[in-house]
């Protein structure tokens, strides 16, 4: 049976509802032998998470304290009338009534209720919630603890002076080694432990600190101890004195935190001198860090490094909201993750998070490692955000291209159907991919290298020494040998490797890959075979090439030569005719244009016979500069220069090994087009320039020996141009792009000049633009070295 509620129990709890529902301490009357609630205010129905619990009894509002000793401590203060006070009370309460009991502290007074008469009807309670409070000082003797726990264990001397007089109230084993002193030194003041310190600055340092709250930090400070023999000792130390704080933010003492550097002073001290070399190292650590603080998260403090990462100025960003400044952060969940550390106090930790920043102008994707700590007062509430990133773009797009170059060097060799093997050095244990064993013959995946080597066929297995022998030296294994599979076939495999060394030099591990080449010898022996039959015929093709190519040339040369005889009668005759008084003005037109064209037949003649002659082997190389030839060519040029007011801008010319004379027509050629194709009511500019050709430039063209040494000779212009479509059709001989009445020429110039830079050994190209220019490039070997052609597998 329980006690029911009746009138006058709500009446009189009634009359003290004004009194106690206003009240902002937790207060709650329990009446009956039941303790049954009458009256709960909204501070105390707050600690239990606003439980329904009125006019339930004690029991049935909190089962979980059975077996706890409130019930038996609220029934004796009903029966007893003895107050109950508690401090700090712990209890296993279902706080958020979801069965999941924690630990509260509470300040508990339990007195009796009493009515008009004396009589005790009830328990009145009243309490706080003091769980946070107890939290925070159990954490901080937990910190206290292992702050000293660190001090003990620090290999570098740590102290804390309290007081004015700066007694000595901890310091670990390495402070008392340097002092000299045991632990009966705890206790007593700085000055009586170490007298000769009063003069060298370090006292008053301690006393500014001790005063004023104010950090102080000691870079290579030297201090001199005296010694239990009476010498001086001199030491250098870099050190921290600080503020020594208690809970409340007073200053009790101060910490001093110190490292020995005499040794690297003593090494040192020359290169190491002054504070701005100390701010430089200081500066060129690669750690970003910031202070955003409040819940703006305003810039408050970073480093260079940070505004780097920012990808923005201190101007621009400090002092602001961090999305304020910088913009281009926003939307990539990044508020989110300072708002959950902000809230809840806990640590968040990125690694290679993507994130949008800005670069060179751009918003570009960039890679961050990076910590949000929450930033805290003395009283522990959270004030901002610590932020430590560190940027590893770089390092996240390598890693990328390692892996799609492993991915693309994985499909190569399946694609190249290339079995891989990979064997310990030092066991001889090897391991192979499924290809391989189908090449080897064998059966399972893990053999060792004598299983391996029995299969080489006998005549071969000198062969595959040597070249293991020689791969222990240079690190690459490569060799060909036959093996011998169990069903009595033979096949050839190509091997090649790669040595793995550990730090001592020691080979450890040979990475390699066989290929199946079986099809490819017996197609290289039926191909030698095919090799050697056409080489005979073509040898003797040859010889009959030569011949005729021979009778070609003689013929070239013969029918230019005699052509040129008729060509001057008909020049000659022509002029006699012009020269008769009675010829009509139709004749004379007729005679001048025969005389033009037989004038034009004997400068095309006089080319071809030019161009025949390039293949006469008759010429010998000198070693000659290409600054004479240029001089030599600019003289002939001399008339036509100065009557078109011509500008010639020539830098330093290489010497060259090359064949004068064709030399002298390279340059006249390309010289003379440049003076000839210019543009009215426009001073002809022409610039000729040399540079030496690059290892990365010489990879650009096929047709040249990258261990050739070349030079690069352009030849521009600010003329008519030509329309770069016909880049290459130029070089063809007889080939034209402008009116031959205009510009004259019969196309073959330029051929002329291709053939004389193929005669060298070189390339010839041109970039041209109509109505802006054109520039001839033409690439010179320095000699005329040949080198022996490799073979490369």
């Amino acid at each position: 049976m329980t006690d029911p509620l009746n009138a006058g129990d709500v009446l009189a709890v009634h009359n003290h509802t004004k009194l106690f529902s206003q009240a902002p301490a937790p207060i709650a009357i329990c009446k009956g032998r039941e303790l049954r609630y009458v009256f709960v205010n909204e501070a105390y129905s707050k600690i239990f998470n606003h439980r329904k619990i009125l006019g339930k009894t004690l029991r049935e509002a909190f089962p979980e304290l059975e077996g706890q000793p409130y019930f038996d401590i609220l029934e004796n203060v009903y029966h007893t009338g003895t107050p109950f006070f508690g401090n700090e009370t712990p209890a296993l309460v279902d706080v958020n009534d979801d069965g999941h009991l924690t630990t509260r502290y509470y300040n508990l007074v339990y007195t009796a209720y009493k009515n008009d008469e004396g009589v005790i009807e009830g328990v009145m309670a009243f309490g706080h919630d003091v769980t946070d409070v107890v939290e925070a000082r159990i954490k901080e003797r937990e910190n206290d603890i292992r702050f000293r726990n660190i001090v003990e264990q620090s290999t570098d001397p740590i102290l804390i002076l309290k007081g004015e007089d700066l007694v000595l109230d901890v310091a670990n084993e390495a402070l008392l080694n340097l002092w000299n002193v045991d632990s009966k030194s705890l206790g007593k003041p700085f000055l009586d432990i170490l007298p000769e310190m009063k003069d060298q600055g370090f006292y008053e340092l301690l006393l500014d600190v001790f005063h004023n709250g104010v950090t102080h930090h000691g870079h290579e400070a030297p201090a001199y101890f005296k010694k239990p023999d009476g010498q001086t000792e001199t030491h250098y130390f870099n050190f921290i004195y600080q503020p020594y704080c208690e809970a409340d933010g007073t200053i009790s003492g101060v910490l001093v935190l110190a490292t020995d550097i005499t040794g690297q002073v003593a090494a040192n001290q020359k290169l190491v001198q002054s504070e701005s070399n100390f701010r430089k190292t200081i500066l060129q650590a690669p750690v970003a860090i910031c202070v955003l603080k409040g819940y703006n998260y305003v810039v408050e403090i970073a480093n260079q490094f940070m505004y780097e990462l920012w990808g923005k100025n201190e101007d621009e960003i400090l002092g602001k909201p961090i999305f304020e400044g910088l913009p281009e952060a926003k939307g990539q969940g990044l508020e989110i993750l300072l708002n959950e550390v902000y809230k809840t106090g806990r640590p968040f930790t990125a690694s290679e998070r993507p994130v949008q920043l800005p670069r060179n102008g751009i918003v570009e994707t960039t890679y961050l490692n990076f910590v949000y700590e929450a930033f805290r007062e003395g009283d522990g509430s959270v004030s901002g955000i610590i932020v430590v990133a560190n940027e590893v773009t770089e390092q996240v797009l390598s890693r990328q291209k390692v892996a799609y170059a492993e991915e693309s060097a994985r499909l190569a060799i399946e694609s190249a159907d290339l079995g891989t093997y990979e064997i310990n050095l030092l066991t001889d244990e090897m391991f192979t991919s499924p290809r391989f064993r189908v090449i080897w013959g064998l059966e399972h995946d893990t053999i060792n290298r004598t299983e391996f080597a029995a299969a080489i066929h006998p005549d071969d297995l000198s062969l595959r020494a040597q070249a293991h022998k020689e791969s222990i030296e240079t690190g690459n294994l490569h060799y060909e040998a036959r093996i011998m599979r169990k069903d009595n076939s033979q096949r050839w495999v190509r091997v090649k490797g790669k040595v793995l060394y550990d730090k001592e030099g020691v080979p450890h591990r040979l990475l390699g890959v066989i290929q199946d080449i079986t099809e490819q010898k017996l197609f290289a022996e039926e191909l030698s075979k095919k090799v050697e039959e056409r080489t005979k015929a073509l040898q003797e093709a040859n010889i009959q090439l030569e011949r005729s190519n021979a009778e070609l040339e003689q013929f070239a040369y013969i029918a230019s030569h005699d052509l040129q005889e008729p060509l001057r009668k008909i020049h000659l005759f022509s002029g006699m005719v012009l020269e008769q008084q009675e010829l009509s003005e139709t004749a004379k037109l007729y005679i001048e244009k025969v005389s033009l064209a037989a004038t034009r037949m004997s400068g095309l003649i006089k080319d071809l016979l030019e161009y025949s002659r390039l293949s006469q082997n008759s010429l010998q190389f000198e070693e000659i500069s290409l600054d004479f030839v240029l001089k030599n060519v600019l003289t002939d040029f001399e008339l036509l220069i100065s009557q078109k007011g011509a500008i010639i801008k020539a830098s330093e010319l290489p010497t060259l090994e090359v064949i004068p004379l064709q030399m002298n027509q390279l340059f006249y050629n390309l010289l003379g087009n440049a003076l000839k194709f210019t543009k009215r009511n426009t001073v002809p500019v022409i610039t000729i320039t040399a540079n030496k050709l690059t290892r990365e430039a010489k990879m650009e063209w096929p047709q040249l020996d990258p261990r050739q040494d070349y030079y690069e000779i352009m030849i521009s212009d600010n003329g008519i141009g030509f329309n770069q479509a016909y880049a290459d059709k130029i070089f063809t001989i007889f080939q034209r792009l402008n009116e031959k009445s205009i510009y004259g020429g019969y196309g073959i110039g330029l051929a002329l000049c291709r053939k004389i830079v193929i005669n060298h050994g070189g390339v010839i190209y041109a970039n041209g633009q109509s109505g802006n220019g054109a520039s001839f490039h033409f690439i010179l070997p320095c000699s005329q070295h040949t080198y022996p052609k490799t073979t490369i597998e």
